[in-house]
């Protein structure tokens, strides 16, 4: 008898040693390392790896999701809001035609560096971006080109003032100088670093980074001399885990705190676990399919509106999305002002597509390219599946497909650069204006091979002119009117299939508290605590 007891003893021991070893192998932590820290450090589980730290380079969410921690903008978004409020500067004025805006900075300010923030940070950060011949201008900047372009002069008053010159007035000026792009970097880290700041990140933010290992972890440290309310938690370790049903045992056994992507199918498990938290979240996205209005194969409006009419919309979203996402009938999701269901929108109609080609004389000999990513996105939970329903819908008409599916960070560099015919993409709005994705997402002064956002190459002079008034009126009713007639005059061309404006879903273990999803599907950790 006590033979068997001390044998099932044994056995419990060697499970629960297992099981243990697991936990910290997902961590990629000693044991040590992982016991002593489990109170001071918040975990962060997703599934792919940053691409860059280097705020000004950045497009891709991961990477954001860090950089926010690290660095700060002259203003900030007041939290949850589009309402934008101090940050690096206190105050700031506008010339009443709207063209030069003058900054006063914050005082006692440090960078993680030790060196004080001040006007010479601001213009060297920003001049970096616009003066191609600066020592720091390491390349192009693909925020910059879309939404700071009309920045012509960025100058230095005095230590602690800044001027900002644009060519226009331009409405939504002060709401993108909150966007992360224009974030302040250390003067003294770029001329260190060079363009190995996108590995070295320097900010002056309530978190400071420590280490990457790439593929495996981003490890960031509260910084102590931060300016505002000192963050609470000692450290941040973003793991990467690929797989989603990885990610969600590590926060059900509890090593990991926070899970950022989670899968549709896991959404149940979470919400009935009495330890976990499911938040869901209106996102401020849209996930489509571009088509390279630039190859010769879609210069026929016939074989895009055929291409939106071939694919079942409607079913797409019920399978990939569960119930997190709703249809999108255009680019501007429902929650953002200027929305509107007015638009031409083209129904699920195989029998019109096939007439459409026909018409067109469309050469279904050869394939289309149809290049998806393979790491789920906050506004595309199953890109792969969605990729393959979309082959499935344009085969069904004819048009055969070649898939070619690669990591988030390939794929992106592969569209910007036109290799596709067709692609998945996806947007997360970045301000809470209609610009942000209008104007990023359709101008044509946004499709620059090599650094295209505009991933479709639509390249249209009527909506070019709208979209520009629309920057330059104050009056948000009128820019609104110009809104719409972009809008029209976009789904008639029909450059895109709208697919879907999806729900942002993040769990966490219940001990975190105070964890908020910001614009732009932000999740900043400063304010969080245990």
């Amino acid at each position: 008898m006590r033979a068997a007891r001390a044998a099932r003893a044994r056995g419990a021991v060697t499970v629960t040693a297992a099981v243990v070893a697991l936990a910290l192998s997902l961590l990629g932590c000693s044991a040590k390392t992982d016991l002593a820290s489990r109170r001071r450090a918040l975990f962060i589980a997703r599934p792919g790896d940053a691409l860059s730290l280097d705020p000004a380079a950045i497009t891709d969410a991961e990477s954001m999701q860090v950089a926010i921690q690290i660095y700060e903008t002259l203003v900030r978004y007041r939290g949850g809001s589009t309402v934008v409020e101090p940050a690096l500067a206190t105050r700031w004025t506008v010339s009443d035609d709207g063209r030069v805006w003058t900054f006063h900075l914050r005082r006692g300010v440090y960078f993680h560096d030790g060196t004080s923030f001040d006007a010479d940070a601001v213009v060297t950060s920003f001049e970096r971006q616009r003066d191609h011949a600066h020592r720091f201008h390491f390349r192009r900047y693909p925020y910059w080109e879309n939404t700071f372009s009309n920045i012509t002069r960025v100058e230095k008053v005095d230590q602690q003032t800044v001027r900002i010159r644009i060519d226009q007035p331009y409405a939504p000026f002060l709401a993108a100088l909150a966007m992360f792009p224009v974030a302040i970097v250390s003067p003294r880290a770029l001329a260190k670093h060079g363009k190995g700041l996108a590995s070295h990140p320097v900010g002056t933010g309530a978190y400071r980074f420590e280490r990457w290992d790439r593929g495996q972890r981003i490890v960031l440290r509260r910084f102590g001399r931060y300016w505002g309310k000192p963050a609470s938690i000692e450290r941040l370790v973003y793991r990467v885990m690929p797989d989603a049903h990885q990610r969600l045992v590590a926060l059900q056994s509890g090593t990991v705190d926070v899970v950022a992507d989670l899968a549709p199918e896991d959404r149940p498990i979470v919400a009935l676990h009495p330890e976990l938290v499911l938040r869901k979240v209106a996102g401020n996205n849209v996930a489509y399919l571009a088509m390279h209005t630039g190859r010769a194969r879609f210069s026929d409006v016939r074989v895009r509106r055929a291409i939106n009419h071939a694919i079942n919309t409607e079913a797409l979203v019920k399978l990939v999305y569960q119930g997190l996402g709703v249809r999108a009938r255009g680019p501007i999701p429902p929650g953002l002002w200027s929305y509107s269901t007015a638009p031409r929108t083209y129904d699920y109609d195989p029998k019109r597509a096939r007439a459409l080609l026909a018409e067109a004389q469309f050469d279904t000999t050869r394939p289309l390219k149809l290049l998806v990513m393979s790491t789920p996105r906050p506004y595309l939970p199953s890109p792969v599946l969605a990729g393959r329903m979309i082959a499935r819908y344009l085969a069904d008409v004819g048009v055969r497909v070649e898939l070619i599916v690669r990591p988030h960070g390939q794929h992106l560099a592969a569209v910007r650069r036109g290799e596709h015919d067709i692609c998945l993409m996806g947007w997360v709005g970045d301000n809470g204006d209609p610009d942000n994705f209008l104007f990023v997402l359709f101008d044509k002064t946004s499709a620059r091979i090599g650094a295209a956002q505009n991933v479709s190459f639509f390249r249209n002079e009527g909506v070019h002119q709208l979209l520009v008034r629309a920057r330059r009126t104050r009056d948000r009713k009128e820019r609104g009117r110009l809104y719409l007639a972009a809008q029209h005059t976009i789904a008639d061309e029909a450059p895109w299939v709208p697919l879907a404006h999806s729900q942002v879903i993040v769990a966490h273990r219940r001990r975190v508290r105070g964890l908020r999803v910001e614009l732009g599907n932000a999740i900043l950790f400063r304010n969080v605590t245990f």
